[in-house]
């Protein structure tokens, strides 16, 4: 539903290639051009574009070689220097409230846990190999089966290779109601969420600080006129009444490259 015509632009029209097409960065897309329109009147006109469905780490290596002009990553200290970050968080904090997805066989197992050390002791957690916030759960000694492809460990969870999965609260919800019928034994836990910083960020090619530079612009604005917020909540506000944080027990884990004490969650929480 994005891809552009790209033949049909003039010349001037400067094309950004992406790797993520996956459902869940309609917000993200939707937010760049918002971004984009912020600052037409003063940057040449835009198309996006994207490549063929790849792997996280492919995606990161073609973001550092220039195959693709920039990308939205959960951010770290390595990734800070390897791109170009847009250090305004797109998520609000969103991504580092963390709700499990559980076998429901397991359901009762979780009720007695209240902090990180009892997670760790009786449970492992499927995670991504890739993904930036694999260190939060290592540095809080919680043990890990890392898996290289997303789609695998929804599957593994439901033939209990593993005890949990953990989700944003952006994502848990709507990945809960697309496996509701492939994978029916799969259910929310309803009373934990881990909970630590991981800002998501515009990354940007480094040879390409100008593209940096309008993003940024166009953020700015956006967050001043109130149009970031409403998209932000246009897609979420639903996901965060239903986390109901308040009724759960909030497990705080420490990560060494953002402080939890940086997250602003003033407006949505």
């Amino acid at each position: 539903m994005f891809i552009a015509d790209v033949s049909a632009r003039t010349s001037s029209t400067q094309v950004l290639r992406l790797y993520q097409t996956e459902f869940n960065f309609q917000y993200h897309i939707e937010l760049l051009e918002l971004a984009l329109n912020k600052t037409a009147e003063d940057y040449p006109d835009t198309s996006l574009q994207f490549t063929e469905q790849v792997s996280p780490g492919r995606g990161l290596k073609m973001l550092e070689r220039g195959e693709v002009d920039l990308a939205f990553l959960a951010s770290s200290k390595q990734r800070e220097e390897t791109y170009i970050p847009i250090k305004i968080p797109l998520l609000k904090g969103l991504l580092g409230y963390r709700i499990l997805l559980i076998h429901q066989d397991n359901i009762e197992k979780f009720t007695t846990i209240s902090t990180a050390e009892q997670l760790g002791r009786a449970f492992v957690a499927g995670f991504g190999s890739h993904w930036a916030d694999l260190d939060v759960l290592k540095q809080n000694h919680l043990p890990t089966q890392e898996i290289s492809t997303y789609g695998s460990l929804p599957k593994m969870l439901d033939a209990k290779r593993f005890d949990y999965f953990p989700r944003g609260i952006n994502e848990v919800w709507e990945e809960k109601e697309r496996l509701k019928y492939t994978l029916p034994d799969l259910t929310i836990e309803p009373n934990i969420v881990l909970v630590y910083n991981l800002p998501v960020y515009m990354f940007v090619n480094k040879g390409n600080p100008d593209l940096a530079k309008r993003l940024e612009a166009g953020l700015k604005i956006a967050t001043e006129d109130l149009s970031f917020q409403m998209l932000f909540l246009k897609y979420y506000s639903e996901s965060i009444l239903k986390a109901n944080l308040s009724k759960r027990k909030m497990i705080l884990l420490d990560s060494k490259d953002y402080p939890i004490k940086e997250i602003d969650t003033s407006w949505w929480l």
